[in-house]
């Protein structure tokens, strides 16, 4: 979806698209027609957003990196991070205006991926806040 005159998106419906996510520990599965619709809310946000700051939840340090760099690549631009190893379940986070990003163990029940967006336009601030956790794979294509 492409945003060229941001009047003319529903911002309010999109965040109520995203908000049943707000109150879980785990992503749902979703069927391919949700995830769709899931991944076009994102990416409009994010055509609104100044910038992203992503968290994820995961039991490896596979998981999380393969999630954040295919979200990361949809909403921002294509990274490849170069972490060191570490077992057990891991947070990730990445903010998407100083591709910086930030490692740690983990010892909580949650795991997906949280989106959250800044913006500091008016006419859009609808669209700050944290959504998710969405699934690892949304952007898996």
């Amino acid at each position: 979806m492409t945003v060229t005159d941001s009047n003319s998106i529903d911002y309010k419906a999109l965040r109520k698209r995203l908000a049943p996510f707000s109150c879980l520990e785990t992503p749902p599965e979703l069927p391919d027609a949700d995830k769709v619709a899931i991944r076009e809310a994102l990416q409009t946000f994010s055509e609104a957003a100044d910038y992203e700051t992503l968290g994820v939840c995961a039991d490896t340090l596979a998981i999380a990196q393969t999630a954040l760099e295919a979200y990361v690549a949809v909403l921002s631009r294509p990274i490849q991070l170069q972490l060191e190893d570490r077992s057990g379940p891991v947070y990730l986070k990445f903010n998407t205006l100083k591709g910086a990003w930030y490692l740690d163990g983990y010892t909580g029940a949650s795991r997906g991926v949280l989106v959250s967006f800044h913006v500091s336009e008016p006419e859009v601030d609808l669209v700050n806040g944290t959504y998710g956790p969405f699934p690892f794979d949304l952007f898996n294509l």
